[in-house]
């Protein structure tokens, strides 16, 4: 039995229950041999014979053509024993022993496979095949679906652990590292390296100390790497460790660029709305599933406030939301110092999200990014700053287009033909922003002032439906809003649907869930029952399939809405699995009598 506690892409943590025992996830199956006895620190052990050891352990049954019998329902069912090339010979061998399945292709995972573990032979293979690797990977997890543990034994190593995790590999074992140890090779989670390159008196964990075999040092680098990648996946920061960890083979470079562009459909489900500080320091940050989301929804979800006039595009800052800089703090000042600042949309042009219009700066990722600024940009961001104006500009008509921009402005002259750039100077300069105020009383004067209450009103229609999708403007329509943003009620006929905090997402009340329930979106259907604390997998039936981690969703019953809370499952997950927190339950009806 499996429950997932956090997310990191495909990877996840979890607790696997089997056998009495509890495991965590991501694991690694350190090989034990009576001659060879695995390491103390080991959690678990991948055997030929079963030893008297109380850790848990999962035997190999050997091949088709050297079987050995099963003994135990923790024993590996025989694999084909045939390498990838000719794999697909047809053998009376079944795939599938009890809940446990060994495949050599994606081939012969059979349609609604329930096992509760996956192994993936001929691991080793898949070191001079990334794009299979992440092909039969995204299949394994597309049929087998969130429930199944997945194993890939034969090619885990430092340097790359973090690659397949977050590929969705929840187990591997030592047996590359006991192959390479004989071979010589030292391992760390930067390299691999011949020992005779290698100074061990820089390394200070005991076997190095001790003058030990390297054996020792790489099972240790191993389990080490295991627990960083652990501690990321809690806090949110998986995908930067892999990022990190690109340098150190092309493998790991390959697997991950397989994933962006082949596999993104099936990242982003799986990615969380929210999170930590997205740390965008590589070229692969551009292609983050959460990067992406933000960039389609901009263009599927996103319409400019109806009212406003004349666009203005702005340099982003280093200090998130950016109107909390000294920088975007005096490009204000010199707005509200033109005639009519009423009628002017302010949107940030940053990398890598591209455009940030002012009302969503606070949602994630756009409040919670960091970014190298050296003033120059990249081919590849410059491309894509050019895409997405051109997008935006065609989907959204203004009647002016202003660019108070650094080295930015070039790019925007290329994507919007007559823009006017008021200043060549330093954006935050004083000659710049008066040259700002001067140009923006300009183009504005022609036009009637908006009322501030209407913008106010567009503006937030806007943040719903970049959230909720078109059902979005349906509980802000008609409403009044009371406070100050960021900390602001939406209130219709006296009764409060929702409320926007820091965080930069609206959070439902149970009216608020009666209104996304009637359009039929963001949706958790569960038993009949009231959910009393939080609502776990076990008790749902269904799920709308746009919710995913940290989404505001709706519980109800045969249209009865009987809770709202926060998403800690995305929708195939809550439909899946049978253990595990579904739903953090902010409101909830009184219990019945």
């Amino acid at each position: 039995m499996f429950e997932i506690l956090g997310h990191g892409g495909l990877g996840r943590t979890g607790r696997w229950t089997r056998g009495g025992q509890a495991l965590r996830t991501p694991l690694v199956f350190y090989v034990h041999d009576p001659t060879r006895p695995a390491p103390g620190f080991a959690e678990a052990l991948f055997v030929s014979e079963r030893v008297e050891d109380p850790r848990f352990q999962l035997r190999a049954s050997g091949s088709f053509f050297s079987p050995r019998p099963r003994a135990s329902s923790d024993d590996l069912p025989p694999s084909k024993g045939l390498p990838r090339s000719v794999a697909d010979i047809e053998l009376p061998q079944e795939s599938v022993a009890g809940d446990l399945a060994i495949l050599t292709t994606e081939a012969e995972l059979p349609a609604g496979v329930s096992a509760e573990a996956i192994v993936l032979a001929n691991g080793i293979e898949y070191l001079r095949d990334p794009r299979g690797f992440v092909t039969v990977m995204a299949r394994i997890r597309e049929v087998a679906g969130p429930r199944a543990i997945v194993g890939v034994p034969g090619i885990a190593a430092p340097s790359n652990l973090a690659l397949l995790v977050y590929a969705g590999v929840d187990f591997v074992d030592s047996s590359r590292i006991l192959l390479d140890s004989a071979r010589g090779l030292f391992h760390t989670a930067d390299r691999v390296a011949p020992l005779a390159e290698v100074d061990r008196a820089v390394c200070d964990c005991q076997p190095c100390v001790a003058g030990e075999d390297v054996g020792r040092h790489n099972e240790g680098a191993l389990y080490r790497e295991m627990l960083v990648i652990r501690n990321h996946i809690a806090h949110g920061r998986l995908r930067e460790l892999a990022e990190r960890r690109l340098a150190n083979d092309p493998w790991n470079t390959a697997v991950l660029r397989h994933l962006d562009l082949r596999q993104g459909e099936l990242l982003e489900e799986y990615t969380p709305v929210v999170g930590g500080k997205l740390l965008a320091y590589s070229r692969e940050s551009l292609t983050r599933p959460e990067v992406l989301r933000f960039r389609r929804r901009i263009r599927e979800r996103y319409a400019k406030p109806a009212s406003a006039r004349v666009l203005l595009l702005l340099p982003c800052s280093a200090r998130k939301p950016y109107s909390m800089s000294r920088s975007h703090r005096r490009f204000r000042e010199a707005i509200f110092a033109c005639r009519n600042p009423s009628v002017v949309h302010e949107v940030i042009v940053t990398s890598p999200l591209g455009l940030v219009p002012r009302e969503l700066e606070r949602f994630y990722p756009a409040g919670a990014y960091d970014i190298p600024v050296t003033g120059d940009w990249s081919r590849d961001e410059a491309a894509m700053i050019v895409e997405d104006l051109r997008a935006y500009v065609t989907a959204n008509r203004y009647d002016a287009v202003v660019a108070h921009l650094g080295a930015e402005a070039t790019l925007v002259r290329e994507a919007v033909p007559g823009v006017v750039v008021p200043s060549s100077e330093r954006p935050a300069s004083e000659p710049a922003l008066g040259a700002l105020a001067r140009v923006l009383s300009d183009v504005t004067a022609p036009f009637d002032r908006v009322p501030r209450g209407l913008r106010f009103a567009e503006e937030m229609a806007n943040l719903a439906r970049f959230q909720f999708g078109s059902a979005g403007p349906s509980l802000t329509k008609g409403a009044t809003f009371r406070g100050r943003f960021p900390d602001v009620r939406v209130v219709r006929e006296g009764v409060q649907l929702a409320s926007h905090s820091a965080r930069g997402l609206l959070s439902l009340t149970l009216d608020g869930g009666l209104v996304l329930s009637e359009a039929n979106v963001y949706c958790v259907e569960i038993e009949d029952f009231v959910p009393k604390g939080n609502l776990f997998a076990v008790g749902v039936t269904d799920a709308s399939r746009e919710i995913r981690v940290g989404d505001e969703v709706v519980v109800r019953h045969d249209g009865e809405v009987r809770a709202v809370g926060s998403a800690r499952m995305n929708a195939r997950e809550m439909i899946d699995c049978v253990r595990g927190e579904a739903v953090h339950i902010r409101h909830a009806v009184a219990p019945r009598s």
